[in-house]
């Protein structure tokens, strides 16, 4: 069962690469942004669960609100992802 809950997501069109902004149910205090089919300067690492190619960040909330990733997201979805109580 997964317990992710999607925010806002882009599938690849064009070549360009996909993207998925989404929260763990039962973290508080940051969000997740997946990048799919980017090329980056990291060493990575492949495991059972991730292909290469496939970069998540995890970013506190206020750095995703820095980097203006809340305005691609419903107000009331992106508060629920906010809410400390939830």
């Amino acid at each position: 069962m997964s317990t992710k809950a999607t925010l806002a997501h882009q599938n690849s069109e064009g070549g360009k690469p996909s993207w998925h902004l989404y929260e763990e149910v039962f973290e508080m205090g940051v969000v997740y942004l997946e990048l799919e089919g980017v090329q980056v300067d990291v060493v990575m690492i492949d495991s059972p669960w991730d292909k290469a190619g496939t970069v998540r960040l995890r970013l506190p909330i206020e750095t995703a609100k820095q980097l203006g990733l809340h305005t691609i997201v419903p107000s009331e979805r992106w508060e629920m992802a906010c809410d400390p109580d939830k």
